[in-house]
């Protein structure tokens, strides 16, 4: 779905905004998952303020991840920082299924990382140009086709091996990926992680090596 540009410069001023009135208690929330404040501002990571877009109401205090494509800002997922019952992520209704990041496709690079989900996503960026796909559902064909130029495609997928419904997400999200993206190869993470609690444990470096970057 294309928009136009109005659209486009009309949700990376709300980006724009929200990021400049984030709030103390998604600051924190970040910096408890190891988000520096430089990249928090690199991709616009903000709060939706009380004076929001109407459309973003129900969303009011969420930490804000916009979609940044090339030329402004796409749509936007939301994520309680409070703890509070429900859903975790959200986004506005109507909203078409799209890569995050996917401005960093737009760097020179013969490798590239696919995350499951938007924040590992934007941890993995400060090691390699990364996309995050929120979920196996959110995966499309064509997505295939923004591939084809890489020499290796890592899929970063959360390893949800011991789920009590038996289910694991995250290896089905990268089973998908494997089958349809030429070059993808599945970088295994360890039971129960996800990038960024790799990134947690075991630093920055320690996710370099499992990626095999200095090789």
């Amino acid at each position: 779905m294309l928009l136009s540009i109005e659209r486009l410069t009309l949700l990376n001023d709300l980006a724009t905004t929200y990021h400049k009135k984030i709030s103390e208690e998604t600051v924190a929330y970040l910096q408890g998952r190891g988000f520096s404040k430089e990249l928090a501002e690199e991709h616009l990571l903000g709060t939706v303020p009380v004076d929001c877009d109407p459309s973003h109401v129900q969303f009011i205090g969420w930490l804000s991840i916009p979609y940044r494509v090339v030329n402004g800002v796409a749509g936007f997922k939301f994520r309680r920082v409070d703890g509070s019952p429900g859903p975790k992520y959200m986004a506005p209704m109507h909203q078409p299924a799209r890569l995050f990041n996917a401005v960093d496709l737009q760097k020179p690079s013969d490798v590239v990382a696919i995350c499951e989900g938007e924040l590992d996503a934007v941890v993995a960026s400060q090691l390699l140009p990364s996309v995050g796909v929120p979920g196996v559902k959110a995966w499309r064909p064509h997505f295939n086709r923004l591939f084809g130029g890489y020499k290796r495609v890592l899929v970063l997928a959360d390893n949800d091996e011991g789920k009590k419904d038996g289910s694991n997400p995250g290896m089905e999200l990268a089973e998908k990926v494997l089958q349809e993206v030429e070059h993808a190869e599945l970088i295994p993470l360890p039971q129960g992680s996800d990038v960024n609690s790799v990134v947690l444990e075991e630093s920055l470096e320690g996710l370099r090596k499992r990626l095999g970057l200095d090789e």
